[in-house]
């Protein structure tokens, strides 16, 4: 929240979203070339992007220089920072969907159109706002104001054949509510936090609980 927007301001958050997904590319063949089995990797694009028309070229040309298949590639896009072009982002997710690569929204539910972004974009996941779960405990009364809009964004989510993830998971309250609702995928520090790359490397040789 310090950094990004000044980024985003002066230009150079696009050169800097390149840098992480050719970082991320590199990675994926690496751990191919050691014969680890890869997990789909997410990297953020900012709206600032959506000015070049040549973005989704630019994108496959980086994941074909590394001869990775594009399946271990998402792209996310941040709900929160607003786009003011929808038609130029929709045809972004439909030119990633035709090369194979997922887009997912991060921070759903922050932004002022969530529900149009649900309507107009054929996204493949839906990542809910950590804000959400804030007030979730184990013995909140179930017909609270949040576990219902939270159920309903859910349903709804996966109505649409879209992925939902929640994030920000903390607490086993959390976790069982979020059980309660059919809402199967979840990231958060109850489960890990930021983690050196070998340390991540560790995960994916052994027992793991990514996807």
């Amino acid at each position: 929240m310090d950094f990004i927007p000044v980024l985003e301001r002066e230009g150079s958050i696009c050169e800097l979203d390149f840098y992480v997904l050719e970082t991320i590319c590199a990675d994926i063949k690496k751990w191919q070339d050691m014969g680890i089995d890869p997990v789909r990797v997410s990297t953020n694009f900012s709206k600032m992007h959506l000015h070049n028309k040549a973005l989704a070229e630019r994108i496959v040309s980086v994941i074909n220089k590394y001869g990775i298949d594009s399946r271990f590639i998402e792209i996310e896009l941040t709900e929160m920072t607003g786009y003011e072009d929808y038609d130029a982002l929709a045809a972004f997710v439909a030119e990633m969907k035709a090369y194979g690569i997922h887009t997912s929204i991060d921070d759903f539910g922050t932004g002022y159109s969530s529900l149009n972004l649900l309507k107009e974009l054929d996204v493949d996941i839906i990542k809910l706002d950590r804000s959400f779960f804030n007030n979730i405990a184990v013995n909140d009364d179930e017909n609270s104001h949040d576990r219902i809009v939270i159920k309903n964004i859910v349903n709804m989510v996966k109505e649409l054949n879209m992925e939902v993830i929640a994030e920000g998971i903390e607490t086993c309250g959390q976790v069982e509510f979020l059980k309660d609702i059919r809402c199967c995928m979840v990231q958060g520090y109850l489960y890990d936090r930021p983690l050196p790359q070998e340390q991540f490397l560790d995960r994916l040789m052994g027992h793991r609980i990514y996807v």
